[in-house]
């Protein structure tokens, strides 16, 4: 026991903490067919985040992060789908992006590519559906997406003085649709965001 905390003790002392926060093109992209159609809003996120090295220049970067996001879809809220809506969501969530981040320096700016799963958990938000007729009359749905979906992330990150640019785009795995007909097409969340953030090294 003794010698596994000694052997922590310099990975332990290496850890950075740093924090983050940014503005995200937040899209619910919907797959029809073969087709993908995004339809996007202006989002944010901010997080905690830690770079924690494990060999040579690779590290583990775990982050946490509260993000507002949503985006527009297209639904059928009957089985004969001629009854067509527009739908438009947004909401706030709960982001564990588990990153390996490869560090290349270069001449005091440190360049870092990463990537990994991220969990998402889905907090509160509203979905307006708005009928595609001639007098459209916006209506507050009561029901949410999906809690939890699963991740892909993905950025690269331009440090220099403790102050890093990122670029980082999170892709969702899961439909994020609680109800729908057989025949409606999914739905998933995507984020580009765009950060300003501080390690304290």
């Amino acid at each position: 026991m003794i010698c596994a905390v000694m052997m922590l003790m310099p990975v332990a002392a290496q850890i950075t903490y740093g924090v983050r926060a940014g503005l995200a093109y937040s899209a619910l992209t919907q797959r029809i067919d073969l087709d993908y159609r995004p339809g996007g809003r202006l989002g944010f996120s901010v997080a905690g985040l830690a770079d924690v090295p494990f060999y040579r220049r690779f590290s583990f970067r775990p982050e946490i992060s509260f993000a507002f996001q949503g985006g527009t879809y297209l639904s059928a809220p009957d089985a004969s789908g001629r009854h067509q809506v527009h739908a438009k969501y947004r909401g706030y969530s709960v982001q564990l992006p588990l990153d390996i981040a490869f560090n290349i320096p270069i001449s005091g700016v440190k360049l870092a590519v990463y990537g990994g799963p991220a969990l998402d958990f889905h907090l509160f938000g509203e979905t307006k559906m708005e009928n595609m007729g001639e007098n459209p009359e916006p209506v507050v749905v009561e029901k949410d997406p999906d809690v939890f979906d699963l991740c892909v992330n993905a950025g690269i990150s331009v440090e220099y003085r403790k102050v890093f640019f990122s670029i980082t785009v999170l892709c969702g795995t899961s439909d994020r649709r609680t109800v729908k007909n057989d025949d409606e097409f999914p739905v998933f969340q995507n984020n580009v965001t765009f950060s300003l953030g501080y390690f304290f090294r």
